[in-house]
């Protein structure tokens, strides 16, 4: 496939958003002479902001609906990844013999070089951020993709013919991989956990959708997997490419990476070589571990010298929204953890911690389950403060069983003047949502920038 194969195509786009992905198929194609009819079921006022940026010529709107017709009469529909892969819409279209195409496969299409790719419920923005701090201290030319709201197709003219790319792949995007039989050249899986189920019809087709990342690669292809966890433990006997794992723990003899006398390993064929002292590094958490042993193993694979990894992972801080560590005032320590949209990612959060802890958390339910939550709610945290939302609805009673105290706030904001204000010295004001954010916020990185702003207004 060549960008000169769009010109003169009638395209349809499904699901311009707000976060800058359907821009962006809508830039380059605009850029390769299509003809583009972008539809979402949002108002033009709720995308008013997005389309004043890309303008009306040569594109035609239709907002607010979708039509029937604009799912037979065309060459191609390219759909946002959070649209369904069973909309009737597209099922339409199939049925009419259209392609049915993403940013993500129209990239893998159009990318010349190998590509590393991205996987996890958790971990996997993680992951990239640590890769590309290692990177940039090696001075190797790389293109991140699909990581942190950056739109896709318009990294494609950053690549030259030695760059390194990493595209991070949500289950949404890896979908439409698998309709191409596309997987890519490194294939990594930080951990497969309950998300999503109020997408999918329960474990299994999640799970299924995350295992397309390694389903079609070949015996000359590498997968890192986590070897800790059960969903991508049992993703390794299916693998036909070089399988390596990555394990807190240590394991024998097979390929990977894990801790041995305080120190990350890696393991190639039987050769083992120590690569730092875990003690050098400054993230907190057995989870962001995971995280970094996968991007090592990564970077290990690619053939990037230890001096670099060194360096890279131990001036590595962590990323915004995850544990990230704003300020610390008149004793307490506040800590922005918004990208805990599952109760997984916030037990993970908790565990990072010792002494007092004031929780925040809360938000909607995307069908999964809050009992270790609330377990590890009783066990570390001296005083929680609930926001609403049916994920709230859900966590209650378990909290009540358990005779844990909280108390709900009805705003972000009221929530934070209520911890800070609380009685305990010496304590972290930790934001761990472990919940969806659409009832309150636009989305969990705006939920996260509130919490910003909130704690930087305080005196």
């Amino acid at each position: 496939m060549k960008p000169t194969d769009f010109k003169g195509k009638r395209i349809t786009i499904m699901g311009l958003g707000t976060l800058g992905g359907g821009a962006g198929v809508v830039k380059y194609l605009l850029k390769t002479g299509a003809k583009l009819t972008v539809t979402d079921l949002r108002t033009k006022k709720e995308l008013f902001l997005v389309i004043k940026k890309l303008g009306s010529k040569n594109i035609n709107y239709v907002l607010g609906k979708h039509r029937e017709q604009d799912f037979k009469n065309v060459d191609l529909v390219i759909k946002n990844p959070a649209v369904p892969s069973g909309s009737k819409y597209l099922k339409i279209a199939r049925k009419n013999k259209i392609p049915v195409e993403s940013d993500a496969s129209l990239f893998f299409q159009l990318c010349r070089v190998p590509i590393i790719g991205v996987t996890g419920t958790k971990g996997k923005t993680t992951t990239v951020s640590i890769v590309e701090s290692v990177l940039k201290k090696s001075g190797r030319h790389f293109v991140i993709v699909g990581h942190n709201q950056t739109s896709v197709l318009d990294r494609l003219s950053l690549i030259k013919k030695d760059s390194i790319v990493i595209f991070e792949l949500s289950s949404w995007r890896l979908e439409i991989l698998k309709d191409h039989r596309i997987s890519p050249h490194v294939a990594v899986v930080t951990n497969v956990k309950q998300d999503h189920l109020n997408t999918y019809h329960g474990m299994k087709e999640y799970a299924e959708a995350k295992s397309n990342i390694f389903k079609y690669q070949k015996n000359n292809d590498f997968v890192i997997l986590n070897k800790e966890n059960s969903y991508t433990r049992k993703f390794g006997e299916s693998v036909v490419s070089k399988r390596y794992w990555f394990s807190k723990k240590y394991f024998t003899e097979e390929n990977g990476i894990f801790v041995k006398n305080g120190k990350i390993v890696f393991r190639n064929m039987g050769t083992e070589r120590a690569i730092m002292p875990l003690d050098l590094l400054r993230v907190k958490g057995d989870h962001n571990l995971e995280n970094i042993l996968a991007a090592v193993a990564t970077l290990k694979i690619i053939g990037i010298p230890d001096k670099f990894i060194k360096l890279g992972a131990e001036n590595f801080k962590g990323v915004q929204d995850r544990l990230e560590f704003l300020r610390k005032l008149k004793g307490k320590e506040f800590c922005n953890d918004s990208a805990a949209t599952i109760p997984d990612a916030t037990v993970a959060a908790i565990k990072s911690f010792n002494g007092n802890l004031i929780l925040i958390a809360g938000g909607v339910d995307k069908q999964l389950n809050y009992n270790q939550m609330a377990i590890e709610i009783k066990k570390r945290v001296t005083f929680l403060s609930l926001l609403p939302g049916s994920a709230t609805e859900k966590l209650k009673p378990l909290l009540i069983k358990k005779k844990v105290k909280f108390i709900e706030s009805e705003s972000l904001k009221r929530a934070v003047d209520i911890a800070y204000k609380y009685d305990l010295n010496d304590a972290t004001i930790l934001f761990s949502p472990g919940a969806a954010s659409f009832n309150m916020f636009k989305n969990e990185f705006d939920r996260g920038e509130k919490f910003r702003i909130i704690v930087k207004g305080l005196k």
